[in-house]
């Protein structure tokens, strides 16, 4: 199974971009060890259509293109999506690595929020947390939650209960 971040809004040059690394470059070895075939983060440009929900359907086109929507799991990040705890992520993420898809994709939108038009291809809608988080943090926040999560999956002992 791949497993992949697809996000609006690029990282680079950001007070987070060290941070996100950090948590690609640890991913990478261990996400192997749990059946995960290839780990990837994708960025794509914000549109610069003025009127929002416009911009919101032409950065949902984008990612769409990106994805092989009948053989992909695609977990939508959205702050009135379910709220997950630590364990709850591993199981998911596990639960979808045993499953019969191809691609774990997790989607996030740009800064006025996801399209509509995501509910056509989505399987799950997630939250991080229940206050509004800058998009760049979100990032952060799912990558170490990814990282914590593959590794209760091999008994590393990052994670502590």
């Amino acid at each position: 199974m791949k497993l992949k971040i697809l996000s609006i809004g690029k990282i680079s040059k950001s007070p987070y971009e060290t941070i996100s690394n950090h948590y690609i470059k640890n991913i990478q070895p261990i996400s192997k060890q749990t059946g995960i075939t290839e780990f990837s983060v994708s960025e794509f440009n914000k549109s610069g259509e003025k009127n929002t929900e416009l911009r919101k359907q032409k950065e949902f086109e984008v990612i769409k293109n990106k994805i092989n929507i009948d053989n992909s799991v695609n977990i939508l990040l959205d702050e009135n999506g379910k709220a997950l705890t630590t364990s709850d992520m591993k199981l998911m993420i596990e639960k979808y690595i045993q499953g019969s898809k191809k691609e774990l994709n997790f989607i996030i939108g740009g800064p006025d929020g996801a399209s509509d038009s995501f509910s056509e291809i989505i399987s799950e809608k997630i939250s991080l947390s229940n206050m509004t988080l800058p998009h760049l943090l979100a990032r952060v926040l799912l990558l170490e939650q990814i990282f914590r999560s593959l590794t209760i999956l091999i008994n590393h002992p990052y994670h502590r209960e």
